[in-house]
């Protein structure tokens, strides 16, 4: 490929879909928005080109050869913590989204879809991605030990301990497993403790946009306040959204 061509690419895209009718069609949307698809149709076999390719973005459906989507994104989440994740699926009840947030997806793209859709989900989470305040190259094979974590950065609410430099958070000491968008939630809430946030709010900061249902933020407040055990915490404000509680002095 010639120099101009390679700049004028915004990255390349892996697609791990069997179908071929569905697979071009992504492909096609992804070219038509400056993305460079490569497309696997094989779950095991999907390992390859995503560690040679260093993709931008995953996309995956949730039934494919070689082991199932949710399989496959749990080995590139095990490989890189923010490489933005989508199932694209005809599922999308409650219980397929959880396992997949559970398995490391950032998103679900439900078909049939418009294709705006796409690249404006696409362009969200890469925007989110951009503005991670320790955004170490994920493609490098090994990191460097960084600077210890400023103590101004923790901030406690009961038994959590949330570390916004690190991205990290603890109940009683122990570490605690967030996905990309429950992390993102959980530091909307931490840097608006006390203010109510409507749900349009949080699909916009913690999403990146606006068109997928309201529901979508009950569920991750429910996801969030089970593993944190804030049922105490994070108070609903009805017929509008929630609220964390700020910490008692």
């Amino acid at each position: 490929m010639a120099q101009g061509d390679v700049k004028a690419i915004r990255g390349i895209v892996l697609v791990v879909e069997d179908d071929e009718a569905s697979a071009d069609l992504l492909a096609a949307l992804l070219e038509e928005e400056g993305f460079q698809p490569v497309v696997c149709p094989d779950g095991r076999a999907a390992m390859e080109p995503f560690e040679r390719e260093r993709p931008v973005a995953v996309l995956i459906d949730w039934v494919i050869p070689g082991g199932s989507g949710i399989e496959l994104c749990r080995r590139i989440r095990s490989q890189d913590s923010v490489v933005p994740i989508f199932f694209v699926s005809g599922r999308a009840d409650e219980a397929s989204v959880s396992r997949g947030l559970d398995a490391g997806a950032d998103d679900f793209l439900s078909k049939p879809f418009r294709p705006r859709e796409l690249a404006a989900r696409l362009d969200a989470h890469l925007r989110k991605v951009a503005a991670l305040p320790e955004r170490v190259e994920a493609q490098e094979s090994a990191a460097l030990p960084g600077p210890p974590t400023n103590g101004s950065a923790v901030r406690t609410f009961g038994e959590v301990d949330v570390d916004l430099e690190a991205r990290t958070a603890r109940v009683g000491g122990r570490p605690i497993t967030l996905g990309s968008l429950e992390f993102r939630l959980l530091e909307y809430f931490v840097r608006n403790a006390g203010v109510a946030l409507s749900r349009e709010q949080i699909l916009h900061e913690v999403h990146g946009y606006d068109d997928i249902a309201t529901e979508r933020v009950d569920l991750l407040v429910r996801r969030l306040r089970a593993k944190l055990g804030w049922n105490d915490w994070i108070t609903a404000v009805p017929g509008y959204g929630y609220r964390l509680e700020r910490p008692r002095r």
